[in-house]
């Protein structure tokens, strides 16, 4: 039986061409200059629909990796993957672009769920602290994922 999914969004307005701010979002290593807890990603694929990349992350001195399949790959609208398996992935992540040159609306999700991932096997062991262990967890991405979408935002408006 899966786990339910959390779904969180972050989203910013860039004043660039939309193609500038796809180069980013599409760069598997951007995210890694402002997230506190992605190290970086190598492709295992060559980048398109279905592709698969490795990520490297680290939580203090906690330290993994994924693999990831992307699953959405629009050029100059959205990119987005799955870590672990399509059909029941631990975390679903993404960005979507919409608007027009000057004026993009950058969005970046993400889902946990509904395979189990580390926080949801605390939460089933922890029952009374569950819905804390997950928001906790959740803030960090939101965290992370701010950071990442106003990075872009100014590597897109240099």
């Amino acid at each position: 039986m899966s786990a339910p999914t959390d779904y969180i969004e972050v989203e910013i307005s860039v004043a660039a061409e939309v193609a500038k701010v796809w180069s980013f979002v599409s760069d598997i290593n951007v995210p890694a200059q402002f997230s506190r807890e992605f190290k970086g990603a190598e492709w295992l694929d060559t980048p398109r629909l279905g592709a698969t990349f490795r990520g490297d992350n680290a939580v203090g001195d906690f330290k993994w990796s994924t693999t990831s399949v992307v699953t959405d790959f629009i050029e100059n609208e959205s990119f987005a993957w799955t870590v672990g398996s399509v059909d029941e992935p631990v975390a679903v992540w993404g960005f979507t672009l919409s608007g027009h040159d000057g004026d993009v609306l950058l969005k970046m999700h993400a889902t946990m769920g509904p395979a189990m991932s580390p926080p949801r096997v605390s939460a089933a062991k922890d029952p009374e602290n569950a819905e804390m262990i997950i928001s906790k967890r959740l803030h960090q991405w939101s965290k992370n994922m701010t950071a990442t979408i106003e990075g872009i935002k100014s590597l897109s408006e240099q």
